[in-house]
């Protein structure tokens, strides 16, 4: 029997794919995120360090990277079976910390559903190249 492993190739496209699904989302919601926030295109604008990008690109890397490193244990061999714990995993793990922080932070839902949503969308993604694209040693 074949042991799967994890595809860094796979990771690797995962970690792009976390960046652009994100960007093109907040584009979509861009003026209803910054209105919930409170934020003027001018502090948008004025926000110019790398850091948060590169904190991105950091924790998509480990997120793809420990997801399929899960899937191998699992183990996920399907796109659907992928997508469908990758949903799973976005929905439990951040879209409900996410509304919880929100709600003691006092913000309102529809802030939590934007912010959490991209992440159920970049974790079902994620999941979906993993459980399809596999690795065996």
């Amino acid at each position: 029997m074949r042991k799967q492993s994890v595809n860094l190739w796979a990771v690797l496209v995962c970690v792009v794919i976390g960046q652009v699904i994100p960007a093109l989302w907040y584009s979509a919601f861009s003026e209803k995120w910054m209105a919930l926030n409170g934020f003027t295109m001018e502090q948008i604008k004025a926000a110019t360090s790398p850091v948060p990008y590169l904190a991105s690109i950091v924790s998509a890397s480990f997120m793809a990277y420990t997801m399929a490193w899960v899937f191998t244990k699992i183990p996920v061999k399907s796109l659907l079976v992928g997508f469908l714990t990758g949903l799973l995993f976005g929905v439990v793990f951040v879209l409900f910390e996410t509304i919880v922080k929100d709600m003691f932070s006092m913000r309102p839902l529809l802030l939590s559903l934007i912010d959490g949503g991209v992440s159920v969308l970049v974790y079902a993604i994620t999941g979906a190249i993993l459980g399809i694209w596999r690795k065996y040693e």
